[in-house]
C-alpha cells in the first residue's frame, strides 16, 4: 500500500508491519491526512505483535501531521493489540522532540532515534 504526493511517499509493508515515510509532508489539515490515518489504522489492525513507524527519511512533518500521528498513538494505546516502535533520525531536528513526545501519549511506545 502506498500514498504518494508531490513531495512525499508513505508506504506500508504488511510483511514487516512497517509504515515508512519519505520526503516532506505538509498537508493542510486533518482532512488531508485522512488517507494516512486510514493506512495507520489498517496497519495496526493487521499487525501481529509490533508495528513500526519509520520516520528516518522524513525531512519535515507539519503540526497537522504530528497531530494525526499523535491521535493514532492514542487510538493504538486504547486498542493495545500491537506494540508500536518508532524509528527516527537524530540528524533531522524536528524528530528529536516530536517523536519523543509520542511516548508521553503511550509509555509502551519504543522510540529509537539514531
Amino acid at each position: 500500500m502506498e500514498i504518494r504526493g508531490e513531495d512525499y511517499v508513505i508506504t506500508y509493508a504488511e510483511s514487516s508491519d512497517t509504515v515508512e515515510f519519505f520526503g516532506t509532508l505538509r498537508l493542510r489539515d486533518s482532512a488531508d491526512y485522512k488517507p494516512l490515518n486510514d493506512m495507520l489504522e489498517t496497519a495496526h489492525r493487521s499487525a501481529k505483535e509490533m508495528m513500526t513507524l519509520d520516520f528516518r527519511n522524513l525531512q519535515f512533518l507539519n503540526s497537522a501531521g504530528i497531530n494525526t500521528i499523535s491521535r493514532f498513538v492514542i487510538t493504538a494505546r486504547t486498542r493495545d493489540t500491537a506494540q508500536l516502535r518508532v524509528l527516527g533520525n537524530n540528524e533531522i531536528s524536528w524528530q528529536q522532540k516530536s517523536l519523543l513526545n509520542l511516548q508521553k501519549l503511550w509509555a509502551k511506545v519504543a522510540i529509537e532515534i539514531r
